[in-house]
């Protein structure tokens, strides 16, 4: 397995030849654009010393090259992910692969790229529903045909139509009728907090204020956090931990902000501060006892288990759903989607509510300003 892993994409015969490992060869060269092409050989050496001749000749006079009508799906799927998709972030790289690997190699890998129809695509679409797959899934599978094509026509000289533009709205996946994440109502947040062990509790009520994803608030260092006035304080989200902990800019410009925070949480963060070990300004606030940043999986475990534990005014606990036992007394599997996650802060009312003050008395006595209860 590991041979295979490591096994180059292609082997150098000669000047512009190589060798796939399925023994097909091709030729390889830069066109007049400086634009690195691959043609696929239909016989040889001799036949591919012929069209090495042929797109040199073609480059010398600065014509663009022609279409290989031969390419193929599988080809320029492998091109594609060992190209442009290595420069995007390991998750999404990640996505892209998955996509290919469990859903477009089988079906297109040996067929034509311009022997697949809008009319396959929504065979595909079919398809993927009946396996019961989300909406969000199938989209992110044709998404990755749509970048496929526009990859192979910008870089490999396809120039015939991308079959995921003539599908009609009918046949593309309903995202919008996707299962909608459920959120927290205030009560829940209020009672999960008071459930949750530090440093989780300051990190969830940071997460209800502001809205910032989990990979934020595990790559923030106190660098980021501006408490010297706790009337003006505010955090700045510019990094993101992934899930392999590398700390890394954030998705876009767009998403690197300063986020003012009312004196309640700069108090809960003041304290945090005060019972860590490193508070130099390139320490993580939310750190391991290594003083690595936590990881996602361990964040989103803690809040399973605050959210176990949290029960309302009358001793009940807060989310029923994962109390719940079988027949033979042992807990069941929760499904998916029935306990609001990390995520949900991100579109929960609650942390509007907690804003608007409706849950000011707790946050009064997280942070210190009031004896808790």
């Amino acid at each position: 397995m590991t041979g295979q892993k490591n096994e180059p994409r292609r082997t150098r015969l000669e000047r512009n030849i190589y060798r796939r490992p399925t023994g097909v060869l091709e030729v390889g060269l830069k066109d007049a654009s400086g634009i690195q092409r691959w043609r696929t050989v239909d016989g040889g050496v001799m036949a591919a010393r012929k069209l090495r001749e042929e797109l040199l000749a073609q480059r010398g006079r600065g014509d663009t090259m022609a279409r290989d009508s031969r390419l193929k799906f599988g080809e320029a799927a492998e091109l594609w992910l060992e190209g442009p998709v290595l420069d995007l972030r390991p998750a999404t790289q990640a996505g892209y692969r998955s996509a290919v690997k469990h859903h477009l190699r089988a079906r297109y890998a040996n067929r034509r790229l311009d022997s697949i129809s809008a009319d396959d695509l929504a065979a595909l679409v079919r398809e993927l529903r009946q396996q019961g797959k989300s909406e969000a899934t199938i989209a992110a599978v044709l998404g990755a045909v749509g970048r496929i094509y526009r990859f192979a026509a910008r870089r490999l000289g396809f120039s015939r139509v991308n079959p995921v533009t003539l599908m009609m709205s009918s046949e593309r996946p309903k995202v919008s009728l996707a299962q909608r994440r459920p959120i927290f109502t205030p009560e829940q947040i209020e009672q999960t907090l008071v459930a949750a062990n530090e440093p989780f509790r300051s990190l969830f009520t940071l997460a209800a204020l502001t809205g910032a994803r989990v990979s934020e608030l595990c790559g923030l260092t106190w660098h980021d956090v501006h408490l010297d006035n706790m009337n003006d304080a505010e955090i700045r989200f510019a990094w993101q931990v992934d899930r392999q902990g590398n700390r890394r800019p954030t998705k876009t410009n767009g998403s690197a902000r300063t986020v003012p925070i009312p004196r309640e949480l700069a108090l809960v963060l003041a304290r945090h501060k005060l019972a860590v070990a490193d508070t130099g300004p390139d320490a993580f606030v939310f750190a391991s006892r290594s003083g690595r940043p936590l990881g996602q999986r361990n964040v989103a475990r803690a809040l399973r288990r605050a959210q176990r534990r949290a029960i309302d005014e009358h001793g009940n606990p807060t989310f029923p759903v994962l109390h719940r036992t079988g027949d033979n007394g042992g807990p069941v599997v929760v499904p998916a989607g029935a306990v609001p996650s990390m995520h949900s802060f991100r579109h929960t009312v609650a942390s509007r509510a907690l804003v608007a003050g409706r849950a000011s008395t707790k946050l009064r006595s997280f942070s210190g300003t009031e004896t808790q209860q």
